[in-house]
């Protein structure tokens, strides 16, 4: 599919409401409410030792945003990426630094079993980090050794978003075609919200872009007539909304 990005400073506003058919994340901002908000599930939860431990990788992430962006706002003005991005070997020495900061912050906070995936993942030869890393930014998460996957990614999401945040783009929907995955990255979405006036963004799971996305249609097969919306309970905050025409759901807020 073809994608149309545009630098900010000459895109042509579609309407002159405020309506914008993509939001920009803003990483450190994004990172840090994330990682409150999983301390908080924590206090309460079964899976307290997991919500506490996946927060402190998104701590680390809102760390490695504030102390990383510069560096990746000089990287990206060197570059004239292709949309939506694919992995470049140039990211490396960048991704590589990120990684060892995670990881040693990390070092003396987790659990004797979450420090040896750490020891692994310190173990891993530039060679097979960028074969993961590229792996990781195509979605191929069944190609990567799952309790690596996680840290790896972590750092990934926080240099994926830093890159996209740096590049003043928009993005421009063509009429015709239905952006299933995210424009700037190609990622899944992770999570659909329904913001003010009804309209409804789809939330990219790496790059932390918002992309509009018509409502009452199927996100992955477009279709309209088999659409629910299904929750725990009446009064429950989040949704799936579920397609029985493909099979797929996603997280609605």
């Amino acid at each position: 599919m073809s994608v149309k990005i545009l630098e900010k400073d000459m895109i042509i506003k579609q309407n002159s409401d405020g309506f914008t058919p993509l939001i920009i994340g803003q990483p450190t901002t994004i990172f840090t409410a994330r990682a409150q908000r999983l301390r908080q599930l924590a206090q309460d939860s079964f899976m307290s030792d997991y919500l506490l431990l996946v927060g402190q990788i998104a701590q680390q992430q809102a760390n490695l945003a504030e102390q990383f962006e510069s560096q990746i706002q000089t990287l990206a003005a060197q570059q004239t990426p292709l949309w939506p991005l694919t992995f470049d070997n140039t990211w490396m020495p960048l991704l590589t630094k990120m990684l060892n900061t995670m990881l040693d912050a990390l070092i003396p906070v987790v659990s004797e079993d979450m420090l040896a995936v750490l020891n692994e993942v310190k173990t891993l030869d530039n060679t097979t980090l960028e074969q993961y890393f590229s792996q990781l930014q195509q979605n191929q998460f069944d190609s990567v050794p799952s309790e690596q996957a996680i840290l790896l990614f972590a750092v990934l999401n926080t240099f994926v978003s830093l890159y996209v945040a740096a590049l003043r783009l928009e993005w421009q929907p063509e009429l015709d075609k239905k952006q299933h995955n995210c424009p700037l990255c190609g990622a899944a979405p992770v999570a659909s919200l329904v913001k003010d006036r009804g309209v409804r963004y789809l939330h990219c799971s790496q790059c932390e872009a918002q992309w509009h996305r018509l409502r009452a249609e199927c996100t992955q097969c477009d279709d309209g007539e088999d659409i629910q919306l299904k929750s725990a309970t009446l009064e429950d905050a989040v949704r799936a909304e579920t397609c029985s025409h493909c099979n797929s759901y996603l997280k609605i807020l």
